[in-house]
Formats: C-alpha cells, sequence, structure tokens
C-alpha cells in the first residue's frame, strides 16, 4: 500500500499527487511563428514536453476555411513554407505554439509577501507544486480517433477561442502529388491532426485520422491520440 497526499480541484482533477515525479505542469516558450518559420519542434523543446499549438488569432485561409494543426516534413509543421512543400496547404497567417513542461522546470521564486502552499521533494528543491505559480492548462477533450473518422469538439461559448491549444505529438500531415515517371502513382494525403474553424460563427475543432490515396479513403486498425487544451491565464 502506498503513502501519501492526493489534491483534487472540484471537477475531481488531480492536482498534487505525492507518489508521482511531476504531476503539474506549466506552459512555456509560447510564440507566434510566421508560416515561412514554423519550425517543428518549437525553440525549447526537451524531450518529454508536450507541443501545444493553435492558429493567430486572426487567421488567413487560403482554402477550406479552417487552419490545419500538426506536424508536417522536414522539421516543419504542416503548411509551413518550404521550397518543397508548394503543393501543401499554405497556411499564410502562421501559428502559435507554445511547450507544456513539468512545472518544477523553470518555477522562479515566490515574490516578497506571496502566501502559499509549495511542495518540494525529497531532495529539498524540485519544486512538485506551487499554489501561486502554477501556470498549467485545462484539459478539455482527449480521446483516440480510428482511421477514416473524425471527431468535432465545439467549445463552450465561455471560453476564448483563440486560447484553445491542440497536442500535435504524434500528429502528421503530408500530400504526396502523383508522379507518372518512371512508374505511375496516385497523390496521396495523410492527416492525422486538427482542424481549426476559427471563423465560423461557432468556432470549432474537427480531429481527423484518414489515409487517401488515387481518391480513394483507406482503412486500417490505427489510432491517433489527440487532446485539447485550455491556457486559463
Amino acid at each position: 500500500m502506498a503513502y501519501g497526499m492526493q489534491i483534487f480541484n472540484a471537477d475531481g482533477r488531480k492536482q498534487l499527487d505525492t507518489n508521482e515525479s511531476y504531476p503539474n505542469t506549466q506552459l512555456k516558450n509560447v510564440t507566434t511563428s510566421a508560416y515561412s518559420a514554423m519550425a517543428y519542434p518549437p525553440s525549447g523543446y526537451v524531450a518529454g514536453d508536450l507541443i501545444l499549438a493553435r492558429p493567430v488569432n486572426s487567421p488567413v485561409y487560403t482554402s477550406g476555411g479552417y487552419v490545419p494543426i500538426a506536424m508536417g516534413t522536414l522539421n516543419r509543421f504542416y503548411g509551413s513554407q518550404t521550397s518543397t512543400s508548394s503543393s501543401n496547404f499554405q497556411n499564410t497567417a502562421g501559428i502559435v505554439t507554445a511547450l507544456l513542461k513539468n512545472q518544477s522546470v523553470g518555477v522562479g521564486s515566490p515574490s516578497s509577501g506571496e502566501y502559499g502552499l509549495d511542495v518540494y521533494d525529497t531532495n529539498g528543491s524540485t519544486l512538485l507544486f506551487s499554489a501561486t505559480r502554477m501556470t498549467g492548462v485545462r484539459l478539455l477533450a482527449v480521446g483516440t480517433v480510428t482511421i477514416g473518422s473524425s471527431v468535432t469538439y465545439t467549445p463552450p461559448a465561455s471560453l476564448d477561442f483563440n486560447k484553445i491549444y491542440a497536442v500535435v505529438n504524434g500528429s502528421l500531415m503530408n500530400y504526396i502529388p502523383p508522379i507518372g515517371f518512371p512508374v505511375n502513382s496516385a497523390a496521396q494525403t495523410f492527416t492525422l491532426g486538427y482542424h481549426f474553424f476559427s471563423s465560423a460563427s461557432t468556432p470549432y475543432v474537427v480531429v481527423e485520422h484518414k489515409y487517401i490515396s488515387g481518391g480513394g479513403s483507406a482503412t486500417g486498425t490505427g489510432t491517433f491520440t489527440y487532446q485539447l487544451v485550455y491556457d486559463p491565464t
């Protein structure tokens, strides 16, 4: 039997578990990137971080009425302007990225006169929980999407759509044009990612997992795990 302390919020979500190494997170490295420089992963990333991304506040659409959010190729987000991706959806408005890190990384000291609960590891220096300096995110939706299917998430009107991020670790979008020589090859489209419909009368996000070859959808047993989170600050 394990002994320790657990703290839950009013929604029943775990805020602190002393049996876990780093139960809390913080939002760091929030950056707006032009579509000519949407590097993946973003600057400041280290192994273990969750990579977050969303459209800019006033996105510009080239087609489809949505902004695609996912990893692309050549160490870029999908839609980034590169010499070899001219066939990709050009997300000309760029994106906003952030990194979700362990709360123990880079949390500053309390300010003068600040009161609250800080919990440290047994080494006396690694911060596991801070009641006053926590900058975590709120989990809005999580699940899996099987190939050939999609999920639509419509946030409540009380939330600011410009503060909703997609977790893009494990995502992928790519378009491979047809090749006629030396052998015929149909165009292929891979989608394991998010479509943000920011300008809809009621904004929403579609999570999609599909593979299309030559105009026909392929089937299979693979799944894409998605998460949508909210920046409460």
